[in-house]
């Protein structure tokens, strides 16, 4: 049957929310590469996931939109670096040619980033049949709470429980301890398992074409999913 995916990056590497495309079965676990997926699912007809997809030659605008739209949840939104930093050696050489292009340098935590922005550009090189949408998980989590922007972090636990019943809300038979017994912490967060799951929430709405975009517009395919 074929696959609706979200994905979040986490410890171990990446954290999978699976739904079939009639939500019969929805399962959440970790790989460590994005080639499992074939392996693991032979239908995968769209996923959804919280790393840029798309990267341009100068600064993306819709990270600039997405962050006025968040407000005082802006800071979870990094900017994605351009084409020609990623392939860059070092932090400093990257952030150096990101300020030339761009006027703004790059953090060391969108640099350590950069392997797993490699691995999004190769996985969608090589499996043009997949839809590949990024999403961002406060945008999806403000989008469920009636578009109110959820002030509290994610990883406080007020912050938490706000995430986890909004999702309740789309996913009923959804069990935090169930997943979270089946998944090392090692491998994932907490926050990380409820960014996946939301993801994927994304991504059923993309096929319902029930969702909103951030649109870069100068590269129709460039978007920001939520």
């Amino acid at each position: 049957m074929s696959k609706i995916i979200g994905i979040d990056s986490c410890p171990g590497g990446w954290i999978v929310a699976v739904s079939n495309t009639d939500y019969s079965s929805i399962s959440i676990h970790t790989i460590s590469n994005l080639e499992e997926l074939k392996k693991l699912y032979s239908q995968i007809i769209l996923i959804a996931i919280d790393m840029p997809v798309h990267l341009k030659n100068n600064e993306r605008m819709v990270d600039v939109n997405a962050r006025k739209i968040l407000g005082k949840r802006a800071s979870t939104i990094f900017s994605a670096p351009v084409m020609e930093a990623v392939n860059t050696n070092t932090y400093e050489e990257a952030s150096l040619v990101n300020f030339k292009i761009t006027g703004k340098k790059l953090s060391k935590q969108s640099h350590n980033l950069f392997p797993k922005i490699k691995e999004v550009q190769n996985f969608m090189r090589q499996n043009n049949e997949i839809k590949i949408f990024e999403s961002h998980p406060e945008l999806a989590f403000m989008a469920l709470n009636d578009g109110e922007i959820i002030v509290s972090k994610k990883k406080t636990i007020e912050g938490f429980n706000q995430r986890l019943n909004l999702l309740k809300k789309v996913f009923p038979n959804f069990s935090f301890l169930v997943v979270r017994s089946t998944i090392k912490k090692s491998l994932a967060n907490d926050d990380d398992i409820l960014d996946a799951l939301v993801t994927l929430g994304v991504g059923i709405k993309i096929y319902n074409k029930k969702f909103n975009s951030i649109i870069e517009q100068d590269h129709k395919e460039m978007s920001i999913n939520y």
